[in-house]
């Protein structure tokens, strides 16, 4: 799959239904899950399959967005957050910004490398946060 650096469970993937904008190997969020999509929108299904665990390689920037807006570094093992647009129809959270703003939704945390203030890095390895309840990384 694009951009995994650590396979997770291998039964943690599902289908959800998505946006059309969704692409292989976006990040999203569906309701709490943090995910990454396995592949792009299919519309004759809907939706796609989506990776609920694991470590992928993702762009998160070294900043906080409460106000005022600052720069931030971000360690290894510290929590990130995610913004982003909000599809009310399929309650995924697409086009994420990940970085330090608490308050925003829970989206993982960062493994490696550690990221200065105010820098972009576009090939962070991001450990994704395990959301919902235990059934939901059963194997199907």
């Amino acid at each position: 799959m694009i951009n995994q650096v650590k396979i997770g469970f291998p039964g943690n993937n599902r289908w959800f239904p998505c946006p059309a904008a969704v692409t292989s190997g976006m990040p999203v969020m569906i309701g709490s899950l943090a995910a990454v999509a396995m592949d792009a929108y299919d519309a004759s299904t809907g939706g796609t399959t989506f990776c609920l665990d694991g470590s992928y390689t993702l762009t998160v920037v070294g900043q906080s967005t409460q106000s005022p807006v600052s720069g931030l570094a971000i360690g290894f093992g510290d929590e990130l957050f995610a913004t982003g647009t909000l599809d009310p129809t399929t309650n995924v959270l697409y086009n994420l910004t990940i970085d330090r703003t608490r308050g925003a939704t829970p989206f993982g945390n960062l493994e490696y490398p550690a990221i200065a203030s105010g820098v972009t890095e576009t090939a962070a390895v991001v450990r994704l946060k395990l959301g919902g309840s235990p059934s939901d990384y059963a194997p199907s």
